[in-house]
C-alpha cells in the first residue's frame, strides 16, 4: 500500500488569470499562486485543487471537474446570477427554471445545478 501525507486533485485551463478572477472574486475560494506558476485552490477540511495552464492546448474537462457543496442551492444561484454566471443546462436532468435539479428523493441523487469556469470546466454545486 502507498503511504501518502496528503491528496489532492488538479485539473487545466487555457488562462491562469481569468481562472484566478473567477474561483477568487466571483466563488470566493481562497485561491493563491505556487512556486511552480500554477493555482492553488482552497477548499474545505484542509484539501486543495491544483489548476494549471496549458494555454491553447487546455481542453475542457469531459467530466465534472469540481464538487462544491453548498448550504442552499437557491441563495448559491442567485449569486451566482448576479456575477453573470448562469447554471448548464443538461438534456437528461429535469431541470427547473434556474437549471437546478431539485431531488425528493435522496436516493436519486441530491440537488443539483451546473456552471462552467472560464475554461469551460464543469463545477458541480450541491446542496447539503
Amino acid at each position: 500500500m502507498v503511504t501518502t501525507l496528503r491528496s489532492f486533485s488538479g485539473f487545466s485551463v487555457d488562462d491562469l488569470d481569468a481562472a484566478r478572477r473567477f474561483y477568487r472574486d466571483t466563488l470566493g475560494l481562497p485561491v493563491r499562486d505556487n512556486a511552480m506558476g500554477a493555482l492553488e485552490i482552497d477548499l474545505t477540511e484542509g484539501s486543495s485543487v491544483f489548476v494549471y495552464g496549458k494555454g491553447e492546448a487546455h481542453a475542457p474537462a469531459s467530466y465534472t471537474a469540481l464538487n462544491l457543496v453548498v448550504p442552499n442551492i437557491d441563495e448559491a444561484v442567485t449569486e451566482l446570477e448576479a456575477a453573470g454566471v448562469s447554471l448548464i443546462r443538461y438534456p437528461d436532468f429535469d431541470q427547473d427554471e434556474r437549471g437546478i435539479a431539485r431531488s425528493t428523493d435522496p436516493s436519486q441523487g441530491p440537488t443539483i445545478g451546473w456552471i462552467t469556469d472560464p475554461a469551460g470546466n464543469v463545477i458541480a454545486l450541491i446542496e447539503d
